[in-house]
């Protein structure tokens, strides 16, 4: 139960950052059990944009 927790509160401090896409530079949010299912390797995660609608690498925007 301790692992799942920790789990979900990482997935949602991850979600509260933006991301953004690699075609048309527009950042967003994603909603963080998207962030527990999708692909991702260090920063970069596979999601689809809300604006062009392309699936591909976008980056998460730490905050500054």
């Amino acid at each position: 139960i301790t692992a799942t927790v920790i789990v979900v509160l990482v997935a949602k401090n991850i979600a509260s950052h933006k991301f953004k896409c690699r075609h048309c530079s527009e950042e967003f949010y994603v909603n963080w059990l998207k962030i527990l299912v999708t692909e991702h390797s260090d920063s970069e995660y596979r999601l689809v944009c809300p604006f062009c609608k392309i699936k591909d690498w976008c980056t998460e925007q730490k905050s500054k």
